[in-house]
């Protein structure tokens, strides 16, 4: 560990030297609880992508544009580096999904592929497309983050998200983050849900409004017959 911290704790440390990752803050957590890293000089492709999609209010990047960046970032659901690659760099990459789906079960039954070395083949693997694709995804945004001159912010607030896994408000990190993420999945469901209820209450009441309309419009000569083959036409 103290061969590491003095190798690459001063690189990753540091604000000159950029790293770009997706989904920054389990590594900004990894390094400091393994090696007493604080990892800084981020571009997280996550937040690349929410100054350009919406997914963070505008207002976010302005403060940071302008130098003002708050200690959290309002909660937002990340985009997955799948989608990522596929909306930026047209990569339907299915071995990408697959092998995310694998280390994804891994991950949640408590296993540590990364723990020890070698790495497993499969592992190897897995952390070779990250980076890969990853890198692909900045390439791709990062045209279209410096056209809107929000470089220095995307910086500021990659940065900002590295540190949230550590710094979470009440404490917890991650779990603190995930019981939120939760509990905004089933808030958005239960809104989505409420929509589509309304949405066919709607469809019904126009359906039955338009029946009651068209039935209180005179037949064309020749009756019903004719009624319908003149809509046909």
């Amino acid at each position: 560990a103290a061969a590491v911290q003095r190798a690459l704790g001063p690189w990753l440390s540091s604000r000159e030297h950029l790293k770009v990752l997706c989904d920054c803050r389990a590594d900004a957590e990894a390094l400091h609880a393994a090696y007493g890293i604080t990892l800084a000089g981020v571009v997280d492709v996550q937040i690349s992508h929410a100054a350009i999609s919406g997914d963070l209010p505008p207002e976010v990047f302005a403060t940071a544009a302008a130098g003002g960046v708050a200690q959290q970032l309002p909660f937002f659901f990340p985009t997955g580096l799948s989608r990522l690659a596929s909306k930026w760099c047209g990569i339907a990459d299915t071995a990408l999904a697959e092998l995310k789906a694998q280390f994804g079960a891994v991950f949640n039954a408590g296993e540590r592929p990364f723990a020890a070395l070698p790495l497993s083949a499969a592992a190897a693997a897995y952390a070779a497309s990250d980076a890969w694709h990853i890198w692909a995804v900045h390439a791709a945004l990062w045209p279209a983050v410096t056209q809107r001159a929000l470089e220095g912010a995307v910086r500021r607030l990659s940065d900002v998200r590295a540190a949230e896994f550590r710094e979470f408000p009440g404490g917890g990190g991650r779990e603190a983050w995930e019981e939120k993420y939760k509990a905004a999945r089933a808030e958005r469901a239960a809104a989505e849900a409420a929509r589509g209820k309304s949405g066919g209450r709607g469809a019904d009441k126009r359906a039955a409004q338009s029946r009651t309309e068209e039935g209180k419009r005179p037949l064309p000569p020749g009756g019903a017959a004719a009624g319908a083959a003149a809509s046909a036409a």
